[in-house]
This record gives C-alpha cells, structure tokens and sequence, in this order.
C-alpha cells in the first residue's frame, strides 16, 4: 500500500515527511516482505504437493494450477517492473528540480557575496547560505528517502498481491 503524502496548496510537500515516517514505512516494507517470504513458501509447498501427486496420476493432475503458474509470475513481475520504472522516472526529476533550485540559490548567494561591503557582511552572508543549506539538505535526504521507501512498497504491491492471493486460494 502506497502511503499518503501530505500536500500543501499546490500540490507540493508540506514538509510534513519525517524520519519518523521514513521507519514507519521502512517497517512497513520488511513486515511485507515477510508476508511475501511466509505466502510463497506456503505457495510452493502446496505447488510441490501437486506436482508429486500429478507425477503419480497426471490425468488427475491440478492442470488449472498449473497453467496460471508462469502467467501470473510474468504478470506480477511485469507489473512491478512498470511501477519501478515510474518511480525511477520520478525520482530522476526531483533530483533535477533539486539540481536545478540549488543552482539557483547558490547563484543568489555568489550576488550576494558580491554585493557585500566588507568581511562582516561576507561572513555572514555565508553563514546565512550554509545555515539554510544545512536544512534544505535534511530536507531533502529525508523526501529522498521517502520517495525511495515509497517506491519500493509501490514496486512490491503487485507481488504482494499476486503471491497472498495465490496462498489464500491455494489454501482454501
């Protein structure tokens, strides 16, 4: 399940992204990817039963099972695989629009440097770019992150899915 982000006004973050959520959804993935490890067990031992008992009576064989064996396997992982695609290709633009803001401020902190009237002003100018680095950079590692954390649980869904589906009806 893929967690909700929290928007300001134009769609953008609100800042509201913390390394509190970071573990939350790091947490959230590895309990999943438990259940993922736990359903496929269960999954292929069932599989291997029918296998064995079709060796010995083919002609009363699971044949349905069988067949949606490697479709759903390439359906689930081609599903994936176009999630992690997206992602990736979200993940590229914000490290662009990150590049390119940073450019940005670091262009209006060289003017400003210029601009200055002597090693006070310079100084303080500095401390002033580097102090608001300093928290665009934690800002930034931490939507990162997120997106990264996000991503993964998007790419796992179809999986997921497809795998407990299987052990539920292979259960029942």
């Amino acid at each position: 399940m893929k967690p909700r982000k929290r928007r300001g006004p134009k769609g953008g973050s609100t800042g509201g992204d913390t390394v509190v959520d970071m573990v939350a959804i790091a947490t959230r993935n590895a309990s999943q990817s438990t259940d993922i490890a736990r359903a496929a067990s269960q999954v292929v031992a069932q599989r291997m039963a029918l296998a064995m008992a079709a060796a010995f009576d083919p002609w009363r064989a699971d044949h349905g099972e069988f067949a949606r064996m490697v479709p759903e396997k390439m359906q689930a992982f081609s599903a994936a695989s176009q999630v992690a695609l997206r992602q990736s290709d979200l993940a590229g633009r914000q490290m662009r629009r990150i590049r390119s803001n940073e450019t940005a401020i670091a262009n209006r902190a060289v003017a400003d440097m210029i601009g200055c009237a002597g090693p006070a002003c310079l100084a303080e100018t500095q401390f002033r770019f580097a102090s608001a680095w300093f928290e665009r950079a934690t800002a930034t590692c931490i939507a990162m992150g997120m997106l990264a954390l996000s991503g993964q649980a998007a790419t796992m869904a179809p999986i997921y899915n497809t795998v407990v589906a299987n052990a539920n009806r292979m259960a029942r």
